[in-house]
């Protein structure tokens, strides 16, 4: 094997592989994915957790982050509100004597921009012929400012494990690589020698 020879077949199965490599990176082989910030909307207190999400939804109100692997959880939500879930047939129909901060904490929901909220246990705690989506309106305007401002200091809370996660993926290429290099090395000095390159050719040839 030459040396344009050996350095084709190096970048040929270099490619892939540190694509390869740079995906495990982002998928948290080294720094797991899923973030999970619990807020206390009543205590306006936060503490972030580690790496850690699952199994958080039916004790939180989950604000949207816009992330699939950080989760933000809202608890002791007492505060006045009015609850509104769309119906069957199109309509809004207020539900707050029915449900309150408490019951959303429970029933896996998610709320959006423009306090809209997304329920998938609601049915349980309420009835039947409402559909899963609905909004939330606080009563008193100070109220929502306070909830507003204490999600904002819980999103503040993640990290941004982006670059590491492609400093972690070279990492694995590294791995994945060198024992190729070392062995195709090793092989290429017991046939050729030390040297790669064009092989000289032996005289009268």
């Amino acid at each position: 094997m030459n040396q344009k020879q050996y350095i084709r077949l190096s970048i040929v199965l270099a490619i892939p592989t540190l694509a390869f490599s740079l995906y495990l990176g982002q998928e948290g082989i080294f720094h797991p994915k899923g973030q999970f910030v619990q807020c206390s909307v009543s205590k306006a207190y936060c503490s972030p957790m580690i790496n850690t999400y699952q199994f958080q939804s039916d004790l939180h109100l989950k604000y949207s982050v816009g992330s699939s692997d950080r989760f933000l959880g809202l608890y002791d939500i007492d505060v006045p509100m009015k609850v509104y879930f769309d119906t069957t047939d199109n309509r809004m129909q207020d539900v707050s004597s029915l449900v309150d901060g408490k019951i959303l904490e429970t029933s896996n929901c998610l709320i959006l921009p423009q306090n809209r909220i997304s329920c998938s246990h609601h049915r349980k705690k309420i009835q039947p012929n409402f559909a899963s989506n609905g909004r939330i309106e606080f009563i008193n305007p100070e109220d929502e400012i306070a909830f507003n401002n204490i999600a904002e200091e819980g999103k503040s809370y993640f990290k941004n494990y982006t670059f590491i996660r492609i400093i972690d993926g070279f990492g694995v290429f590294l791995i994945l690589f060198t024992p190729y290099l070392i062995f195709s090395w090793i092989i290429h000095f017991i046939i050729y020698g030390a040297k790669i390159g064009a092989q000289r050719k032996r005289p009268y040839q």
